[in-house]
């Protein structure tokens, strides 16, 4: 064998070695582009360990197969993976974020909760019941009144809460300010439920209650607001969140 054909056949052994590895290494697979489905790429998918596995798949539904150029992608969060080797990498780094940021939005939900603790520890407030009612009948709750006086009739729907605040301290609350939310699992805002807001002519006495009429008869009546009412368990969670609570002796706590 001469010198050039040991050469050509090295060379050539080189070449399959790599088109080898390429076939067979799963890293240099490339993600379908335009779509989070990887049902195309499932044979190279399956030689992967099971936690680079779950960040391929983790990164094709984050990224819903968009690729973009460098220049382009977010600096925080590019979106520029088109194999499974730079998925991965994206990916970790990604879930690497977004843990060290779920840790900072506990540590700041857990010093909310510890500022409102004092609060809470004086005055409870809960929904008694939600309902929707014509705009005639939330009227009507609001002032007893309200039928015996000339009045346009109105039955467009309005969301009405019956809103209970209960005194647990020891001493008279005077003064008292505060909402209620209801966190819910289909949205991302909370919904507003009452803005609380009492003064001295409304003073809760120690171990009493205060029941009324929360809602804005101007705004109509929400499908989120529908929703509430029927309470589907396990959607809405419904948060006491006290700004201000001022007892008879003078004392005033404030969550902020």
């Amino acid at each position: 064998m001469t010198f050039r054909s040991f050469v050509t056949l090295a060379v050539l052994a080189g070449a399959l070695l790599v088109l080898y590895r390429i076939h067979t290494d799963p890293y240099g697979t490339r993600l379908p582009i335009g779509t989070s489905d990887l049902g195309s790429v499932q044979e190279a998918l399956a030689k992967l360990p099971d936690d680079e596995r779950a960040l391929v798949e983790a990164y094709a539904r984050r990224s819903r197969g968009d690729v973009l150029p460098v220049q382009f992608a977010d600096p925080d969060d590019p979106l520029t993976a088109r194999t499974f080797a730079e998925a991965i990498e994206l990916q970790r780094v990604w879930e690497t974020k977004r843990k060290a940021q779920e840790a900072q939005l506990a540590e700041l939900r857990a010093q909310h909760e510890a500022r409102l603790a004092p609060l809470r520890a004086q005055v409870r407030a809960s929904v008694v019941k939600a309902e929707i009612v014509t705009r005639n009948e939330y009227q009507a709750r609001r002032n007893p009144y309200f039928y015996q006086q000339p009045y346009q009739v109105d039955t467009s729907p309005t969301f009405l809460t019956r809103i209970r605040v209960e005194n647990l301290g020891n001493q008279p609350i005077v003064a008292l300010r505060g909402s209620l939310e209801a966190s819910d699992s289909q949205a991302y805002l909370s919904m507003d439920l009452c803005w609380i807001d009492l003064d001295s002519d409304e003073a809760i006495a120690a171990g009493d209650f205060l029941e009324f009429y929360c809602g804005h008869d101007y705004r109509g009546a929400s499908q989120q607001q529908r929703d509430f009412v029927n309470r589907p368990e396990g959607r809405f969670e419904v948060k006491w969140e006290p700004r201000y609570v001022k007892l008879a002796s003078g004392v005033e706590l404030k969550s902020e």
